[in-house]
Formats: structure tokens, sequence, C-alpha cells
């Protein structure tokens, strides 16, 4: 099994159990001690794994934002309720950008009969399901290509945007506290921020899980967009609250009993 192959199984295992020795993911990878904590020490840099006395447990509050794969697994149907909503708001013709998040990528089922589109993106998933889609002139926003977040950020992406316009933008986040939008890392942050800038409309779309988590960066309230998509379920005072402040909130039904 090559190394990037290897790796990520690695990282599949730890998602189910959170931690494991050394040992055990010899035995599990069937290779040696020497190519484990190899494998472990790259996926340290990579800030998804935090190595410890004779093993490594998975750095979830980094996964939760940073690896792709496991965003991309997490919360399908609210994900699929919010896409199915947030397509509603493409009509033919239009320019849209969609963010690196696995919830703007969840709308790309829902886009064929909304042909033609342009697309402009900063993430590999709707670059690699658009390259060859009849009827969809895709714009990629190029850069520092980040391969947990498989994703383009830093100064040529907001460049890029920068120079284009767009009818509707849609983002989503990592975590809401209080009446805004957070995430950790401030290149992920800077780069939706030149999109927002660039489009006539923006929409945040996000699964009630997201509410109360924490993040170190603010991306901005959630007032500053012109609708807010959150799945069913918010307490009242968090309904409430969001709604004084202005918010556009509308929930989104996912038809499993929420």
């Amino acid at each position: 099994m090559r190394g990037e192959m290897r790796r990520e199984a690695l990282l599949q295992y730890l998602r189910v159990r959170e931690h494991a020795t050394v040992d055990e993911l010899v035995e599990q990878m069937r290779v040696s001690k020497m190519t484990v904590h190899r494998d472990l020490d790259r996926l340290a840099e990579q800030r998804l794994v935090r190595k410890i006395r004779g093993g490594a447990t998975l750095a979830t509050s980094i996964v939760f934002e940073g690896d792709y794969a496991y965003r991309e697994q997490q919360n399908r149907l609210e994900k699929a309720a919010l896409a199915q909503r947030m397509a509603e708001m493409v009509e033919p013709g239009m320019a849209i950008v969609l963010d690196d998040s696995s919830t703007a990528a969840s709308i790309i089922p829902f886009l064929g009969h909304k042909r033609p589109l342009t697309v402009i993106t900063n993430g590999l998933k709707v670059i690699e399901s658009f390259r060859r889609a009849d009827e969809i002139t895709l714009i990629c926003l190029g850069g520092r290509y980040d391969p947990v977040a498989q994703a383009f950020f830093g100064l040529v992406c907001e460049a890029a945007v920068a120079r284009l316009r767009a009818d509707l933008a849609i983002f989503s986040t990592s975590a809401v506290r209080g009446t805004s939008a957070y995430l950790h890392d401030p290149d992920i942050i800077r780069a939706k921020l030149a999109m927002k800038l660039a489009a006539e409309r923006s929409v945040i779309a996000f699964d009630r899980s997201k509410v109360g988590r924490s993040a170190l960066n603010l991306f901005a309230p959630l007032r500053e967009f012109d609708s807010v998509l959150v799945t069913e379920g918010l307490s009242p005072e968090t309904d409430q609250a969001l709604r004084r402040d202005g918010v556009r909130l509308e929930l989104v039904a996912t038809g499993a009993g929420h």
C-alpha cells in the first residue's frame, strides 16, 4: 500500500476508534513499527493526529474542520436537506460561488437541471465533479493547495476571486457561537471573505450540530448573510437570539423527525 493510501487507512481507523497504540496500528496496517511512526509523524505535521506515549489519538478539534474526508462523512442527511434548499436559490444562467466546505459541495447532485451555470470554486471536490460537465463554465480559484482540506487558499486564490462577480455565494462554517460563525484557520476565512465580497448575495448553511461549537477565529456575524439555513432542532433560546440579532434564519427540515 502506498504511503498516502496507508495514512488515509490509518486515519480512517482512528476516526472509528479515536485512539490506538502503535502495536495495534502495526497489526492493523501490517507494516513495521518504524513505518507506523513515520506515518504518525506525517499526520501529526498535518494536525490530524496527536502522538501520545505508545500511540496516537485523533485530533478531533482540528479534524472536524480541516480534514475534508472526515467532514464529508458527517451528517449526510442534514447536508442533503440543506443542499436541496440551497439549490432552490439557483437559477439557470447564474454565476455561483461554492466554498471549500463539504456542505457547499453537497449541492452538486441538485444542480443538474439548473444549467447553464458558471461555477466558481476553490474546492477540489467541486472541480472534479464539474470539470467535464456540459453547460457548466467552471472557474477554478488557484493558490496554495491544502491536501487536508482538499482546497486552494492564499493570496493567489483571494486575488483571483477579487476580479470576479457572482450572483450567489454559498458557504458553511465549522462553529457557531452566539450569533456569529467561526473557523480555526485564518487562510480559510480570508478566502471565504473574498468570495463573499465578489457575490451579490450570500447564503450560509450548516446543520444544528455546529451551534455551540467553538473555533478560534471569527468568520462573520450571521446577520451579514442574505440567508442563513440551519437544520431544525435549535433551542427556542438560540432561535430567538439569532432572530433578535437580525439574522435571516430559515429552518430546514431533514425528514428525520427533527
